[in-house]
């Protein structure tokens, strides 16, 4: 068995069942799960959706076009595209995972997958408006011009440092 997460969500799972058990009662093990169960039936559309999506850029986005824009090989170019990508992508991990995964598998560098995830998690333009609203602009902005640089900054780091294990992750991952 290469991914071991099955078996260690399965260990947690039991801790959190005995802990719950010992600390709120037994009763507590069913409305736990009940709880969980809830959250599966909202979360079932959203995961359908983001893979629907990952496999439809699987087939649009091709390993040739991955190569020439997003390579190891394409530096500051690859890094900005990504950076770019990154911001804007609409949704949350559900989507821009599993197009990690593909553009992962498909031959992206991996400053180009540090900076997109990064982009995604410092720049989300998608979640600007809310920021404003809830924040105020003046702190959204601050704060969106100190994360500036880290993005692309991570991504050349990341690349340079541990660029050579990329095979080695590749072969790790699971394949979609």
């Amino acid at each position: 068995m290469r991914d071991k997460t099955p078996v260690i969500l399965l260990l947690v799972l039991l801790i959190l069942i005995g802990y719950s058990g010992n600390q709120l009662g037994w009763q507590s093990v069913p409305e736990g799960f009940i709880s969980g169960g809830k959250i599966l039936l909202q979360v079932i559309p959203l995961l359908i959706a983001a893979f629907l999506v990952a496999g439809m850029t699987q087939v649009l986005v091709t390993k040739e076009f991955v190569t020439k824009w997003l390579g190891s090989q394409t530096g500051w170019k690859g890094i900005g595209l990504a950076c770019l990508a990154g911001a804007i992508i609409p949704g949350g991990p559900y989507v821009y995972y599993p197009v990690t995964a593909v553009m992962l598998h498909n031959g992206a560098g991996l400053g180009v997958l540090v900076a997109f995830i990064s982009a995604k998690n410092l720049w989300s333009v998608s979640r600007l408006p809310y920021e404003i609203a809830l924040i105020g602009l003046e702190f959204t902005v601050t704060r969106f011009l100190i994360t500036l640089i880290f993005p692309p900054l991570i991504g050349i780091l990341s690349e340079a440092i541990f660029g050579r294990f990329l095979t080695r992750i590749r072969e790790e991952a699971p394949q979609l």
